[in-house]
């Protein structure tokens, strides 16, 4: 999906720039959710779930702004 939307000549440094916003997140969460359950959530796992579930909504309704590219159909 993303890689039809970004130019050519610069795919190779959006990708890298995509890669960060997957890794920087899991090392975030890796350092941080241990934190966050004992401190914010009484050490309920559940509410970590829940803030993950919450977290994939709203990343699956920013992904609708997304544009998709124009195809030109080819004459057969």
């Amino acid at each position: 999906m993303l890689s039809d939307t970004l130019p050519a000549q610069k795919m190779g440094l959006y990708m890298g720039v995509f890669n960060f916003f997957i890794v920087i997140p899991q090392l975030v969460a890796a350092s941080v959710l241990g934190f966050l359950l004992r401190t914010l959530f009484g050490g309920a796992p559940l509410y970590a779930l829940l803030l993950g579930g919450v977290s994939f909504v709203v990343a699956g309704l920013l992904v609708l702004r997304v544009p998709r590219p124009v195809s030109i159909s080819q004459p057969s």
